[in-house]
């Protein structure tokens, strides 16, 4: 791909800017231009290493691939009203810019099914009845001196459902775990039961014809 056209790619995901999401202390994470990239940079920053982003960066970021490539900007309230109910203030979704084509949307939206497989890192966040999409993450803690600490990790996994007709996107980041460290054994499971609770509370009903999970893995999960 080449430094630029990474670097590139990446700030169309939003990432090194602010989301504009109305809440204050909003970080715009940090992404060096590619002019500064050293050799080995682009390699490293591609699977995350040397660029830090904000957990609503990401979840906006995976969004945009739910949404055929259309990244929204997010936002927290969604409408004022007064003491007798008239409406002040609301807010409607906003898209951004477009990130990458529909076409490439659809081929990684199938690259992250295949995490949810049951030989995927992704596994514990299948959910009976429904397709999920969604990447686990293994991240490695910095201390005061900027350098890598021994044994702290934050555990992650981000991810959306349905994968036909995305509904939700959810990212869990667990920091510091003590007993594993992975993503899919520590936020993957977490996931699951968020994303299980939201679609019952927006009467979202499952795909009887999508097997996304055997009940030998449904005992495994649960167990």
């Amino acid at each position: 791909m080449g430094a630029e056209t990474l670097f590139n790619t990446l700030r169309s995901f939003g990432f090194g800017e602010k989301t504009g999401i109305d809440s204050p202390g909003e970080t715009s994470g940090s992404l060096t231009s590619h002019k500064y990239w050293s050799k080995i940079d682009a390699g490293a920053i591609a699977f995350g290493q040397g660029i830090s982003v904000s957990a609503i960066q990401l979840t906006a970021a995976v969004g945009a691939i739910a949404n055929d490539g259309i990244l929204m900007r997010p936002y927290i309230l969604q409408a004022i009203t007064d003491n007798n109910g008239r409406l002040i203030r609301s807010t409607q979704p906003q898209a951004v810019r477009k990130t990458i084509s529909p076409q490439t949307a659809r081929v990684i939206k199938k690259i992250l099914q295949t995490t949810i497989q049951e030989d995927g890192t992704g596994a514990n966040a299948a959910i009976e009845g429904f397709t999920v999409a969604g990447k686990t993450g293994t991240a490695q803690k910095t201390d005061e001196s900027g350098t890598y600490a021994k044994g702290k990790y934050i555990a992650s996994f981000v991810g959306f459902t349905p994968v036909e007709n995305p509904e939700i996107a959810i990212l869990v980041m667990v920091n510091e775990p003590k007993k594993h460290h992975y993503g899919g054994i520590v936020a993957a499971p977490a996931f699951k039961k968020i994303a299980i609770e939201t679609l019952n509370y927006l009467n979202i009903t499952p795909d009887k014809g999508k097997h996304n999970l055997t009940a030998a893995l449904q005992e495994r999960v649960n167990g």
